[in-house]
């Protein structure tokens, strides 16, 4: 049993052609990602019967200080590593590592002494304690090895597994035995901070480099002149994402926040991993292709199939059975998140278009494109929200994020990257339109299982309406392959070929 286990193991780990390393990568990433959402599954589980609503929104004042703070200084460093044609970067590691300690001191020291501003922004003094001491994060993650690119850049994703699976364990332990103990929202600090220490000394364990201080002004003048786009596309990007959190925040207060939040993770959960792995092996193997438009176009299109096959039904499985999983799983308290995770589930649909195209305009040299999408996105979303969060609350916030997608970013996006790859539409529209189809006919599915046998509630009525609409949507993309040939099941067969061949 060992020995087959090694050489599964073995018969994984990333090479050969681009596609078959991003395959076996996008297989390692898949593990990481999926244990490690499932941690922080266990852990938000368990503190919500722990902690109350009002707890989590005062956590969310802190994460979204930092988050605001990181969005505005995102210096696009990574990014530049990545898409830079030669494999050796190693001259730019230690000025890349420099720029990121000074900018994770800068982060730490505004949001430590702008924390008071913030409680009071915010009407709630419990919440400045918090944000300095979660202000010691972006420091951590700035000293963290340089190193650890590689293994985005060259595509192996196995030697970053226990960089990341290993501080989504530490987080979920810790938070939750502070919890235990504490019954607050110091529960999340402590476990964040003791999470980035552990994450910060793995990263020299499963890399050699050692960087230095060091500031080359050429090199940081090529890292900073790639990354513009992408420090301006950060600050949309969390007025987007983030924006609506700290809406909801000053304006219906911690409580509220705390079911929003904790709606989105969970609603976005299944289908923000799926386009997680999608953009994270999309984007080095797009960067090797960018001069090939054949293969880049064939890449684009592949990772595009793979994205919806799997996140559609998730999204729109999450809307049927979103109501079953909060009464069956969660306290009386958080009875209004089956609604906004219900509307949040529509909006992680449409951003698993994002996770093709937005690597795709970074690969070629384009970051631009998305952070001019994400502008308009952002107009049409401040003159909605007011209106739509004070006559439905936040439901009314979670509608305007996603009626904004639908009618704006996403089309756009999808345009100029079908263009960008010199495309065809109708290929595009084939290939978002079945696994569609198959969602919606999987979505009346469950429903009409769970009207007809009221399974409205229960751990066994969870599981049954899971299993039913894994049953239907299976059917209905086989059908959709036996009759019109739809490519997905082909495209999967194949990923599955290639990430076993060496173990055969």
């Amino acid at each position: 049993m060992l020995s087959r286990l090694k050489q599964l193991v073995v018969g994984l780990i990333p090479g050969g052609s681009v596609g078959e390393q991003a395959v076996k990568s996008g297989i390692w990433a898949s593990l990481a990602n999926g244990l490690g959402r499932a941690l922080q599954f266990l852990k938000l589980g368990v503190l919500t019967w722990l902690l109350s609503t009002t707890e989590f929104g005062l956590v969310g004042f802190a994460l979204l200080t930092l988050a605001a703070l990181r969005r505005v200084s995102k210096l696009g460093i990574e990014e530049a590593l990545i898409e830079h044609h030669e494999d050796n970067v190693d001259p730019y590691l230690d000025t890349a590592w420099t720029l990121r300690v000074l900018r994770g001191l800068a982060i730490g020291l505004v949001a430590f002494l702008t924390a008071p501003l913030i409680a009071d922004f915010f009407g709630n003094p419990r919440a400045e304690p918090l944000i300095q001491a979660m202000a010691v994060l972006p420091l951590l993650k700035g000293l963290e090895n340089p190193g650890i690119v590689y293994f985005r850049k060259n595509l192996t994703f196995h030697r970053e597994f226990l960089y990341r699976v290993g501080k989504a364990a530490t987080i979920a332990v810790v938070s939750i035995v502070a919890a235990l103990v504490l019954r607050s929202a110091w529960a999340f600090v402590i476990g964040d901070i003791v999470g980035g220490v552990v994450a910060l000394i793995i990263s020299y364990v499963i890399h050699e480099h050692r960087p230095r201080p060091s500031l080359n002004r050429g090199r940081a003048s090529e890292l900073l002149g790639y990354g513009k786009w992408i420090t301006a596309s950060g600050l949309l990007v969390f007025l987007i994402n983030e924006g609506d959190d700290a809406f909801v925040g000053w304006f219906l207060g911690a409580s509220a926040l705390g079911i929003y939040q904790f709606s989105y993770r969970f609603s976005n959960a299944p289908a923000t991993e799926i386009t997680h792995v999608v953009s994270s092996v999309a984007f080095p193997a797009y960067s090797k292709l960018q001069d090939d438009i054949e293969r880049l176009r064939s890449a684009f299109y592949q990772a595009l199939t793979l994205t919806t096959v799997l996140s559609f039904p998730t999204a729109v499985g999450i809307v049927v059975i979103a109501p079953t999983f909060v009464a069956t799983f969660l306290p009386p308290e958080w009875a209004d998140a089956a609604l906004v995770m219900q509307v949040l589930a529509l909006w992680g649909l449409l951003r698993s278009l994002g996770a093709t195209t937005g690597p795709l305009f970074q690969a070629v040299g384009r970051p631009d494109y998305a952070t001019k999408i994400q502008f308009g996105k952002l107009l049409l979303i401040a003159a909605l929200i007011y209106p739509a969060t004070e006559a439905y609350g936040i439901a009314g916030t979670a509608a305007v994020i996603v009626i904004n997608s639908v009618l704006f970013s996403e089309p756009i996006a999808s345009y100029v990257a079908v263009r960008t790859v010199n495309g065809s539409f109708k290929r595009f529209f084939r290939i978002v339109g079945f696994p569609a189809i198959a969602s919606i006919i999987m979505g009346f599915g469950v429903v009409t299982v769970r009207e007809s046998l009221s399974l409205h509630d229960g751990i066994l009525a969870f599981a049954a309406l899971v299993i039913v609409g894994v049953v239907i949507y299976t059917a209905a993309v086989a059908l959709q392959e036996l009759i019109f040939g739809y490519e997905a099941p082909a495209v999967i067969r194949s990923v599955v070929a290639t990430a076993s061949s060496s173990d055969a």
